[in-house]
């Protein structure tokens, strides 16, 4: 139904009859609306228009019932009128009032041309009869389109339903199909760790109740914690972590039988059942794995897997296995602690070895970075822990530099201001690697500020003077002198007697001045120790 209000609206109650008039003299103007009001009374409402251009402002603002139009106008007539009113309001009845008489053709073009009816001014009382007339046919046209469209609508609807009902059949077929595969996959899913593949913590508890029975013993159970994941994570993200994880999986099931029940029971945590099984042959796999672990290198990249591994076997019926898990628990802490010397060597080594990949660093540069920065701490007399922390943060001072991009550390000419923002941030970097394990906690404000300057406009944080840690400060100058006196991608290394001139003119503001003319004075001295032996060597 159109959205006009008509003159019959629901529940057949009586609506105002909504009538624009365009007509040009006014006589004939209030003898239309006085004979409207007198047929319709108080249901009509009638605007009148005069001209063209009210005319269409008026039929473009509101929405008329019926448009009563004369036909000789100013500027136009009731064709063009016609033409307008059906352009923009296509639905609404249009009745030509004319006072002159067009003539048959015209009367039949109007109506051809859409015209609901066309009455002569002299016979207008056949108007209201017209007018009718017109909103009849007007609501019987819109019920047609109505049931028509609702009739399509219910034959779509019917063609949709009958094209759903012959594939219901079909979908239910792959709906079972796809039912019984994803059962199988929830089944599997329950019971697996969907990274490693390995069994999962839910399976490891229902197996250790299932196996608990007189005929698997002796009966063991091996507890396995990877040592450095967090690091890993934290350091060079997770994906090289879940690389660590799925290795170590695969390691466990190349040293166990295929008896043994293998579980990933926790982030970094292993739990292995081994049904009729001695405390020495839990103790051979142990074994296996250590050194399986030992000597293996992950694909493309220097992390070594380490785990540590405890064991404790129910050797007779009436001990529990809670208890012996506990006790494999407990074997395993003990062992990792033992061995926390070698983890902690074999992570350095995994972490230096990637930067060295990752960085730009060279081994060459660490190895001078360590001997200029202890013969600094040897002549400030620095304690034998201060000399170790110190050799730690000249070598691994630049680890965040893993963090940037490659393309911009080996970038040959000057850096952008946006490849700046990125490099700056490596002191940040390697300050969250360090603080991500144990091991290198204690030099990890030493990485921080390896570049702050001592007048207070170094980065990240803007220290100043002896705010900053010793160590940071004794670094800094070792990797200034080193970086001035070896060739690097944008500029070639200056003389080692450039080179101190150029931490002489620094000393005060990018340097600490104290420990600037110590370091001086010992370059100084092992250039005049050079010189003499080249003398020695020419005499």
């Amino acid at each position: 139904m159109n959205e006009r209000k008509r003159m019959t609206c629901e529940n057949d109650k009586k609506c105002t009859l909504h009538i624009l008039s365009l007509e040009d003299s006014p006589m004939d103007a209030d003898l239309i609306k006085e004979y409207l009001l007198e047929n319709f009374g108080s249901e009509i409402q009638i605007n009148t228009v005069a001209n063209e251009e009210d005319f269409i402002s008026a039929i473009s603002k509101d929405k008329f019932d019926l448009i009563l139009s004369d036909f000789r106008l100013p500027g136009f007539d009731g064709f063009q009128a016609l033409e307008h009113a059906k352009s923009m309001c296509s639905f609404t009845p249009f009745i030509c009032v004319s006072g002159v008489i067009i003539g048959e053709v015209a009367a039949s073009e109007l109506l051809k041309q859409g015209a609901t009816d066309y009455v002569s001014k002299e016979n207008l009382g056949r108007l209201k009869q017209s007018i009718e007339r017109a909103l009849k046919e007007l609501k019987e046209t819109e019920e047609k389109e109505k049931r028509a469209a609702e009739l399509i609508i219910v034959n779509k609807e019917l063609a949709i339903k009958n094209k759903e009902l012959a594939l219901k059949n079909k979908e239910l077929a792959i709906k079972n199909k796809e039912l019984a595969l994803k059962n199988k996959e929830i089944s599997y899913i329950s019971y697996h760790d969907f990274l490693t593949g390995l069994y999962n913590r839910t399976y490891f508890e229902e197996a250790k109740l299932r196996l608990d029975t007189p005929r698997q013993l002796p009966i063991s159970i091996i507890m396995g914690d990877i040592n450095g994941l967090k690091l890993i994570n934290d350091g060079f993200g997770h994906s090289k972590g879940d690389g660590v994880l799925i290795e170590v999986a695969k390691i466990l099931k190349n040293c166990c039988r295929k008896e043994d029940i293998i579980s990933k029971i926790g982030g970094d945590e292993f739990g292995i059942l081994l049904p009729k099984t001695d405390s020495q042959s839990a103790q051979q796999i142990c074994n296996r794995i250590y050194d399986t672990c030992k000597g293996f290198v992950l694909n493309g990249s220097s992390i070594y897997p380490s785990i540590s591994l405890g064991h404790a076997t129910k050797n007779i019926e009436t001990e529990m296995m809670d208890g012996i898990f506990m006790a494999a628990e407990e074997a395993m802490y003990r062992h990792k602690l033992l061995e926390s010397r070698s983890a902690h060597s074999s992570i350095l080594a995994s972490i230096k070895a990637i930067m060295f990949e990752k960085s730009q660093e060279t081994e060459e540069h660490a190895a001078r970075m360590v001997q200029l920065s202890k013969s600094i701490g040897l002549a400030m007399s620095l304690s034998e822990d201060q000399l170790n922390e110190l050799e730690l943060s000249a070598t691994l001072h630049d680890i965040g530099k893993m963090g940037v991009d490659s393309k911009i550390l080996s970038k040959l000419g000057k850096l952008s201001d946006e490849e700046w923002v990125e490099m700056r941030k490596h002191p940040e970097v390697g300050f969250r690697i360090a603080q991500a394990t144990s091991e290198l906690i204690p030099i990890a404000d030493y990485i921080l500020c390896h570049h702050e300057r001592w007048d207070g406009k170094g980065y990240p944080q803007g220290l100043i003077g002896e705010q900053i840690p010793l160590l940071s400060r004794i670094v800094a100058i070792a990797d200034s002198f080193d970086a001035m006196t070896n060739d690097r991608t944008y500029r070639s290394a200056m003389t080692k007697g450039e080179a101190i001139e150029e931490i002489r003119r620094n000393s005060g503001t990018q340097f600490d001045p104290d420990i600037s003319q110590l370091f001086l004075n010992i370059i100084s001295e092992e250039l005049t120790i050079d010189k003499l032996k080249e003398a020695e060597v020419e005499y």
